[in-house]
């Protein structure tokens, strides 16, 4: 009877258990990140009898969750993955409706412009029409200015999202270091029984901590979990935690760069950290937001450049040569704040057609300078004093340190920079100043057209360049034009094959030289000395809006300002898409992981009713291990 009765207790002792389990699962079945428990029965050791060995009942041999580390996994990485493509998306699509945007972007700004412009070369004297390019140019001005500003806005915002999900992500990791203390010490306290509820709770928080940075886990014996982040750095390690940090770029004090507690300020780990909110922002600042600065620099000193250099080639309405039409832009060059050296590096700009957009390291390494391209990564070495890249020009003086560093940015500052130089519209060059004419006296159809100037060293001339054509110019029977008043004569020239036109440059000037000269015919070259009514430059400038003078001569100012645009939207609608199929795809690995770690309320239902049978037997036995026992007394009652 007494076997009886043990075995009865112990079953319902253990359906009791298994009940309060039951329960449990149905009441957190709305509970974010809880797993599923399950009771696990165990028969209790028999005892040997002389007929056998005799069962004494059942025992609880664990409470386990139900748990599948692969899809747990699986969540973790589509979090991670669509926490960061959400960020990425919504940062990019606000560049890209800020340079959609016809109210600020840049190429209504370009129409207006060269709209005014061409108003102007129908009507070169007249000044009305000069003010409204001078508004029209300080309009392009204040629309690069304002969209710099708008993109610098956005570069503290994201600085500022980093510095907070920085914290985040340390409170996080405080957390995960304290959940493995705690799980550690249950485990050990119930002989290694798990405890469900803490191991949820700390894959919650490991699942939180991959929303704000990809991460990866790995299990110690002991139960605890590392985590490590970027390429390996270990943020938490079983019981410590270790910290981001969040330091000022040593070549820009607006941004923060990512590091990790307790290494030298200068280790920036920021290109190493991927996936989470924190990757995105990085992700997102050095890739669109920095190219998109340095795209609309270089399309602002590609217009400062090109319309100064032509415009200095006119001459204005006082007779003097033009001068800079746009204030004429440098490169920005910034010291390391951790430079210990006196040297000094400035950097100014050559071909502004070689240009990249690209920014450039140039370090010193005791020995010798290195110069890096911080897009490409491609660099080169050497002693200095100076170098050239892609359009820029390079000095070095001064004595440089060991590990001395400097950042040039040679159209990062462009836009915010970009401003009309002349304020008065008399100054404006639309005439040119040199002006062809032929000899009155010329018997032949010789002339001289398409003059225009290519360096104004030799302006104004100092007498007329006079052609004068010559059957023997270069030799018996060699025909060509004899130059008086330049150096650069004589000119072959045969009527016979180049009446059509041949194309002509002379100390400083291009022309191009037709018809079918006489002997002794000439063709002059003087200074212009009214050019009141006179837009050949203002023609030229105009011919710039749709000239290929940027990258390498493949674009146009509007192809420049296109192909930036294209750009972005292409990468805005990339990040969309990917953060719609990551939704997605996070959707269904939930939906995996739930199907074997949710709670089922049909299925909990079902358990509760068997469980609840089985206590009921479970009862009974003890009933009638009582009624047995009962009379047995009975039975032996003196």
């Amino acid at each position: 009877m007494a076997d009886l009765l043990n075995i009865g207790t112990s079953a319902l002792l253990s359906l009791q258990r298994a009940l309060s389990t039951t329960g449990q699962n149905i009441a957190n079945v709305n509970t974010a990140g809880y797993s599923r428990q399950r009771v696990d029965f165990a028969t209790l050791p028999p005892e040997a009898t002389g007929a056998g060995f005799l069962g004494t009942g059942v025992k609880v041999d664990s409470i386990t969750r139900s748990y599948d580390q692969f899809l747990a996994q699986d969540v973790r990485s589509r979090s991670s993955s669509s926490a960061g493509f959400s960020t990425l998306s919504g940062l990019t699509s606000r560049i890209d409706n800020l340079l959609a945007d016809p109210s600020v972007g840049i190429a209504p700004g370009i129409e207006g412009f060269f709209g005014a412009l061409q108003d102007v070369a129908n009507n070169p004297g007249s000044i009305p029409e000069r003010k409204v390019l001078l508004g029209e140019a300080s309009e392009l001005a204040g629309r690069f200015q304002a969209l710099d500003t708008q993109l610098r806005s956005l570069n503290s915002e994201v600085s500022q999202r980093i510095t907070t999900t920085v914290k985040d992500i340390n409170a996080l990791a405080s957390n995960i270091a304290s959940l493995n203390e705690q799980v550690v010490r249950a485990t050990t306290a119930t002989g290694g029984q798990p405890p469900n509820d803490l191991l949820d709770a700390r894959d919650q928080a490991i699942n939180r901590l991959a929303e704000k940075v990809g991460v990866t886990t790995v299990m110690q014996e002991d139960g605890a979990v590392n985590v490590l982040v970027g390429n390996g750095q270990a943020l938490v390690v079983g019981f410590t935690a270790s910290e981001l940090q969040t330091f000022r770029d040593p070549f820009d004090a607006t941004r923060v760069n990512v590091g990790i507690a307790g290494l030298a300020s200068s280790t920036d780990i920021g290109r190493f950290l991927t996936g989470g909110e924190l990757g995105a922002a990085l992700s997102f600042r050095g890739g669109v937001l920095d190219s998109t600065r340095n795209e609309l620099g270089l399309l602002a000193a590609g217009i400062a450049a090109t319309f100064n250099e032509q415009h200095s080639r006119g001459m204005d309405l006082n007779g003097q040569l033009g001068g800079n039409f746009f204030r004429p832009l440098e490169p920005a060059v910034a010291a390391s704040s951790g430079n210990t050296g006196a040297a000094t590096v400035s950097a100014s700009l050559g071909d502004v057609s070689a240009l990249t957009g690209a920014d450039y390291r140039i370090s010193f390494d005791g020995a010798q300078w290195t110069l890096r391209n911080e897009q490409t990564g491609a660099s080169q070495t050497g002693a200095g004093p100076a170098f050239t890249v892609d359009g820029v020009d390079i000095a070095i003086s001064g004595t440089p340190a060991a590990g001395d560093s400097f950042l040039i940015q040679p159209v990062g500052e462009g836009a915010n920079l970009f401003a009309l130089e002349i304020t008065n519209a008399a100054d404006f060059a639309a005439a040119s100043p040199v002006r062809s004419s032929a000899g009155s006296a010329n018997l032949g159809d010789a002339s001289l057209s398409a003059l225009s100037v290519d360096d104004i060293a030799g302006l104004p001339l100092g007498g007329a360049i006079t052609l004068t054509f010559n059957p023997d110019a270069l030799g018996v029977g060699v025909p060509g034009y004899d130059v008086a008043g330049s150096a650069g004569g004589p000119i072959a020239y045969n009527p016979a094959t180049d009446s059509g036109g041949i194309a002509v440059t002379l100390g400083g000037l291009s022309f191009e030289l037709g018809g079918t000269p006489v002997a002794g015919d000439t063709l002059s070259i003087a200074n212009n000395t009214d050019g009141s009514g006179d837009n050949r430059n203002a023609l030229a400038l105009g011919a710039l809006q749709t000239a290929q003078t940027l990258e390498g001569g493949t674009a146009s100012y509007q192809d420049s300002y296109a192909g930036l645009v294209a750009d972005v939207a292409v990468s805005s609608r990339q990040a969309s898409a990917a953060a719609d199929a990551e939704s997605t795809l996070l959707q269904q690995a939930i939906s995996a992981r739930d199907s074997v770690q949710g709670v089922n309320l049909d299925e909990e239902a079902a358990d509760l009713l068997r469980f609840q049978q089985a206590y009921q037997a479970a009862a009974q036995v003890i009933s009638v291990a009582d009624t047995v026992f009962q009379t047995l007394l009975d039975a032996t009652r003196r």
